[in-house]
């Protein structure tokens, strides 16, 4: 009877644990549009509230403001995307076509040696043909895979309505099933407000800020490729330690091999004096200001951390586990690890 009763139990766990590893199969390749989906949904809540003042059914409220969401992000793509593409293989094309390394080397051996001059040459030619290839290639791979992307979309809308449209339901399910102590609860869903905002506005509204205005810049000094650059800019604006000196050194460096040496260095101080200053006052005035339990250090380390092992959705991730982590460490350092569990 106690062996029968054993072999039960170990089937049903079985059971269980091959229902969760199942369940991980089955969600992984969505698992990206399913946290972007909530994600947006814990952002963009703030501006739902009014809408559904006005419209008091659920439903209609929610796919309104999907649409709105779809539409402010459909327009950009419509006019610029093309454009973009356009740009991205122009460049690639002027790229291959160049002697850049004999360019660079005629440039630099007025301030180096040959020998050096040559290496730094063929060095940023290397990088510069592979940074344009990764590109193209990533353009291409896009449009291979646009049936993957348009599945993905869907599953992130998908996740996106439910999440807004059941928040204060989603939100009372988790509690439910949470074994944290309500105290607990309520540290680890503030460090996660402030984490989220200071990456939104630390990371990507402070990088989208330089990127545009380094765009105008580009555009009144008449640097060609704009739409390219700028984007690429905002890109690497958002990535830590990267930032949008990528953009405006070599685009220096451009404007005085094309003689335009007055316009190269406007360019070169704008994007040291202006746009770098963005970059070192703005960001840690952002990062401390929403995230004050987590200094400066940690959360850039956890932001490139968590981009290098889980990719873009690791900017939130990582900052958010070390935070949490933190977060542990406090209640042992204080003797009070008891307090995180409910009784």
């Amino acid at each position: 009877m106690v062996e029968k009763k054993f072999v039960g139990r170990v089937a049903v766990g079985v059971l269980i644990l091959a229902l969760f590893v199942a369940a991980i199969f089955i969600l992984k390749p969505i698992l990206g549009a399913i946290f972007f989906g909530i994600f947006a949904a814990y952002i963009l809540h703030p501006l739902y509230i009014p809408l559904r003042r006005k419209i008091h059914n659920g439903n209609l409220s929610t796919i309104i403001f999907l649409f709105l969401v779809v539409l402010l992000l459909a327009i950009p793509l419509w006019f610029f995307l093309p454009s973009f593409a356009k740009e991205v293989f122009d460049t690639y094309l002027y790229v291959q076509n160049t002697d850049l390394s004999g360019v660079i080397a005629n440039t630099l051996s007025n301030f180096f040696g040959t020998q050096l001059s040559s290496s730094i040459a063929i060095q940023v030619n290397i990088f510069i043909v592979k940074f344009f290839s990764f590109s193209l290639s990533a353009s291409s791979s896009l449009l291979s895979n646009l049936p993957s992307f348009l599945l993905q979309f869907s599953v992130f809308l998908f996740t996106l309505y439910f999440a807004i449209k059941d928040s204060e339901k989603i939100k009372n399910y988790i509690t439910d099933l949470s074994p944290l102590s309500k105290s607990t609860e309520n540290k680890f869903a503030t460090e996660f407000r402030q984490i989220t905002n200071s990456i939104v506005f630390g990371q990507i509204f402070v990088g989208i800020i330089q990127g545009v205005l380094l765009g105008l810049g580009l555009w009144v000094l008449g640097v060609p490729r704009i739409l390219f650059l700028t984007i690429i800019a905002i890109i690497a604006s958002i990535i830590p330690i990267v930032g949008a000196w990528l953009i405006w050194i070599p685009a220096s460096f451009y404007l005085f091999i094309s003689g335009d040496t007055t316009n190269g260095t406007i360019l070169f101080f704008y994007g040291l004096l202006f746009i770098s200053t963005i970059d070192n006052v703005l960001r840690p005035y952002f990062i401390s200001k929403n995230s004050h339990n987590l200094n400066i250090f940690v959360a850039i380390i956890g932001t490139i951390g968590g981009l290098y092992t889980f990719g873009v959705i690791g900017l939130i991730i990582g900052p958010l586990v070390l935070s949490y982590l933190l977060i542990i460490i406090d209640f042992y350092r204080n003797g009070k690890l008891n307090e995180i569990f409910k009784d």
